[in-house]
């Protein structure tokens, strides 16, 4: 019971001091790399910068630790402060959006969003859909990273600019307002002084060494250079104070009814998208150093965290590609690299505290807009555009939807067109007709004999894929075969729906005088064939091994078929045939 409740324990007895030094050492060396980045963050989902950093303490030390990636390490990302900014537009409270509340009543809603999403990440890992990742498309992920990466972008143009913002927040609005004040010169060059710089910085710090906290370095120069040319003066917004440096605990609003419903929606949003980042950079960590991961358990720790964050004044998170691949790189051995990396946040936010109100706003507007474009992966939008038709269109609409709708509404909408596409190839198996010439067929000596079909079919066979399978089958034969071979090998799944729908699929065959072979291949789709009956309603010699029983079944079949215009019988019993005979002689 207890290794259950406290799955981590089990890693510690054998936590040795080279594990302490390897962690330790790679949480000191990351911590000052990703507190900038946490403020960042923040300022993406329009709160002031602390509370990224209080999202990097207690809520990553949960997860971490109650994960089941030795490597993940949570925080707040580019897509989840997204998404958060987007409900700060969309929810209201007794009818007055939460941008227009005070901070503390803002802030309280904000908390409540977190602890929603973490019960709903909960009851997910508990519900065991720890594999939804799958379902997930890659070209609706690659969609939301690109729009995602020009929301971000176009979000920090008023600040990098200093100029007005629009009187609508869309990203084409966004946009349009800024090439207008372009043009018009209509800019404030002190605010893009420290905006450019800032980038400049980090990218030639990054090219010295990788492993250098540049972002922390580039905003302490930004700061100096603030106080020399006093850029407060000259109309550049600076990062406000910190009040608190311990994250206050913090309570989630008194929920009604109309509240819960209007939370639901953003939560929900964010423990998905959420969910299925963290499975996705899961899955991929663990594969580096052959862990067995447990999605669910995921979902679970993650939802852990996010409850920890509702609490201590922190934002919703989810598991971090920027915070853990530099981990593994920084020679981290365990879980508690991460554990450190969120215990030294607290003493790096003391030291930081009376600084980071010198850091002009423009500068982490900088950093924002350079994290938008290292997140834009030409290679990967290629690749969704050009595989194939239904890709293109998917990516296509996922983006387009991002940048247009909110995105909460755009989320779910990437979700439904993942499932759709995902129904859709589910009940398009492929079908192909194999020749002589196959791989599989090669090596016959006689290649195949005249009025022998033989179909390979990959994919997964259930109720809605049978009736695909026939009308390929027919679309592909001029005539009909004397004998029909299904070679089943490549499918791997089979319900009781399926098995019915191939049994009358069977039995259509044998009303038009074509007896089916199936060569069953996998282990589990035999069984179920067993189970159903199918098996014992074929006989023997019907349900083969391999393709090579299947075909000396078939040549023995032929010999004893004859045809008489478009009907063909059985002139005498084929040895290993206890079936009904497909179109018997009239008597």
């Amino acid at each position: 019971m207890i290794a259950r409740l406290f799955p981590f324990l089990h890693d510690f007895s054998d936590y040795s001091l080279r594990d302490f030094k390897g962690d330790f050492l790679a949480a000191l060396t990351l911590t000052p790399m990703a507190a900038p980045l946490a403020m960042a963050y923040a300022v993406i989902a329009g709160v002031p910068p602390q509370y990224g950093i209080y999202t990097c303490m207690l809520p990553v030390i949960v997860a971490a630790l109650w994960g089941s990636s030795r490597f993940l390490a949570a925080g707040p990302t580019n897509a989840t402060s997204l998404v958060l900014f987007s409900a700060l537009g969309t929810v209201s409270v007794a009818g007055v959006p939460l941008l227009q509340l005070p901070e503390p009543v803002r802030m309280s809603v904000i908390f409540g969003i977190a602890l929603f999403c973490g019960l709903i990440q909960i009851v997910m890992g508990l519900m065991r859909l720890g594999e939804i990742a799958n379902y997930i498309s890659h070209s609706v992920m690659s969609a939301f990273g690109a729009s995602m990466a020009l929301l971000i972008a176009a979000g920090q143009l008023t600040t990098v600019l200093g100029i007005a913002p629009p009187q609508s927040g869309g990203f084409f609005f966004q946009v349009a307002n800024a090439a207008a004040r372009l043009a018009e010169l209509a800019i404030n060059p002190w605010c893009l002084l420290p905006a450019v710089m800032t980038i400049v910085l980090i990218l030639w710090l990054q090219s010295i060494s990788r492993l250098f906290p540049a972002t922390l370095a580039a905003l302490a120069i930004a700061g100096i250079t603030a106080d020399i040319f006093d850029l407060a003066a000259r109309g550049v917004p600076m990062i406000a104070d910190i009040p608190d440096i311990v994250p206050p605990l913090s309570l989630p609003p008194a929920f009604d009814f109309d509240l819960v419903r209007n939370l639901f929606s953003p939560a929900l949003a964010l423990a998905i998208l959420g969910g299925v980042q963290s499975l996705a950079i899961g899955k991929q960590l663990a594969g580096v150093r052959n862990d067995v991961f447990d999605g669910s358990r995921e979902l679970i720790a993650q939802g852990l965290g996010n409850i920890a964050a509702g609490f201590t004044s922190g934002l919703p998170g989810c598991g971090s590609f920027t915070r853990s691949a530099p981990m593994i790189a920084l020679g981290a051995r365990t879980r508690m690299a991460a554990v450190f990396s969120g215990l030294l946040s607290l003493p790096l936010l003391y030291v930081l505290a009376p600084l980071i109100s010198h850091v002009p706003m423009p500068a982490l507007g900088g950093v924002l807009m350079l994290i938008a474009v290292q997140t834009l992966k030409p290679a990967d939008i290629r690749f969704c555009l050009v595989a194939t038709r239904t890709d293109r269109i998917v990516f296509i609409a996922t983006f387009f939807a991002t940048l247009t709708l909110d995105l909460t509404q755009a989320i779910l909408l990437g979700v439904i067109l993942s499932l759709g596409l995902f129904i859709y190839k589910a009940a398009h198996p492929r079908v192909h007709k194999m020749s002589a010439t196959d791989p599989l067929l090669r090596p016959l000596p006689h290649g195949l004999p005249s009025g022998l079909a033989v179909y390979f079919i990959e994919g997964t066979l259930f109720f809605g894929a049978i009736h695909e399978l026939e009308r390929s089958l027919h679309s592909v034969e001029e005539t009909p075969p004397r004998v029909l071979i299904l070679h089943l090998s490549r499918v791997f799944w089979l319900d009781a729906s399926g098995a019915h729908a191939l049994e009358q699929f069977i039995e259509r065959c044998h009303a038009r005088s074509v007896p089916v072979i199936l060569v069953c291949g996998c282990p589990q789709v035999r069984d179920i064939l067993q189970r159903t009956g199918l098996l014992d309603y074929l006989g023997g010699g019907f349900a083969a091994e391999t393709i090579y029983e299947a075909l000396d079944f078939a040549r023995s079949l032929l010999q004893h078929i004859s045809c008489q215009e478009d009907r063909c019988y059985f002139r005498s019993a084929p040895d290993a045939t206890s079936s009904p005979a497909p179109g018997k002689p009239d008597a």
